[in-house]
């Protein structure tokens, strides 16, 4: 629904959908350790288009970008045929970021494939490295810098793909030598950084590691996946991080997303869609527009 006040309206650059009951989720398991999100319980169930049209009612969301979600892991392209069954028959999402392991053998298969889809705009593959086991997805700390992986990375250009960069601070230096030799990928920084250590020496290395990253201009950044790091976080909390990431990128290389369902873990769509909007009040219309929309719209083209 468009609010009263269309500059207000919000493109959601980070959703999903989940079917339980016809696939595997593994991520979604209750026998696996804790995750970063802490208990799954409120989340292991089926979320389709008509629970997400409910929870987002009245908030002003126009469009929507669902992020893979880790179904049938074995097989990448299961879930880009579900989602785009899905969009065809309910409408949404509007653009689908895919997952692919770039350092698979078969990876020109699976990226060609992706591109097949109509709504495909983008890879993700989670490569969050962390000393803490249950908190890591990536295989090894250097994912990025391995030969065989960039193999991969490098034909996304060539398909017109994007990337979705899951990562936490430390690996920024990394994710921004990435940057610099691929200047022709657009990369999008996910969740602001996964501030998972909100401790103050765990906060001055994120600021400092944002604002290197954010130096490179094919690096964009979504303001999404507040409960990440603090369960219980509030606006107030969570305010300063934002306005931190928003001016190291500026308000052309920003996006916002809600993470629903994932962040329903820790406060209600309108909590989160208030902190968004709290977070920008003082842009200028233009930059509040292109924050909210027409970055996404640009970037995802949409």
């Amino acid at each position: 629904m468009m609010p009263a006040d269309e500059s207000w309206a919000i493109v959601d650059t980070h959703q999903h959908f989940q079917s339980l009951s016809d696939a595997a989720y593994p991520w979604l398991d209750p026998h696996r350790p804790e995750p970063l999100e802490g208990d799954l319980t409120l989340i292991r169930r089926d979320y389709m288009p008509a629970d997400y049209r409910r929870d987002m009612e009245g908030l002003g969301i126009v469009k929507t970008v669902h992020v893979q979600n880790g179904r049938n892991p074995h097989d990448p392209l299961d879930e880009t045929r579900w989602l785009s069954a899905l969009a065809r028959q309910q409408g949404m999402p509007d653009a689908i970021v895919a997952y692919a392991d770039l350092a698979a053998p078969d990876v020109e298969r699976v990226l060609e494939a992706h591109a097949g889809f109509p709504r495909v705009r983008g890879i993700r593959q989670i490569l969050n490295w962390h000393d803490e086991p249950r908190l890591r997805s990536a295989p090894s700390p250097d994912l990025m810098e391995s030969s065989q992986w960039r193999r991969g990375f490098a034909r996304l250009a060539r398909l017109g793909l994007s990337f979705d960069l899951q990562i936490y601070w430390p690996q920024m230096d990394m994710a921004l030598a990435l940057a610099g030799v691929f200047p022709d990928t657009m990369i999008v920084l996910e969740h602001f950084g996964m501030v998972a250590d909100r401790s103050a020496e765990g906060l001055a290395g994120w600021r400092s590691a944002i604002k290197r990253l954010a130096q490179a201009p094919n690096v964009s950044v979504k303001l999404c996946g507040f409960g990440l790091g603090d369960p219980a976080w509030t606006i107030e909390s969570v305010l300063p991080l934002l306005r931190h990431a928003l001016e190291a990128f500026g308000a052309d290389r920003t996006m916002v997303g809600t993470n629903i369902p994932v962040d329903l873990l820790f406060a209600p769509a309108e909590q989160i869609v208030t902190a968004i909007r709290t977070a920008l009040r003082d842009l200028t219309t233009d930059e509040r527009i292109a924050v909210l929309r027409a970055n996404a719209e640009r970037i995802y083209r949409i």
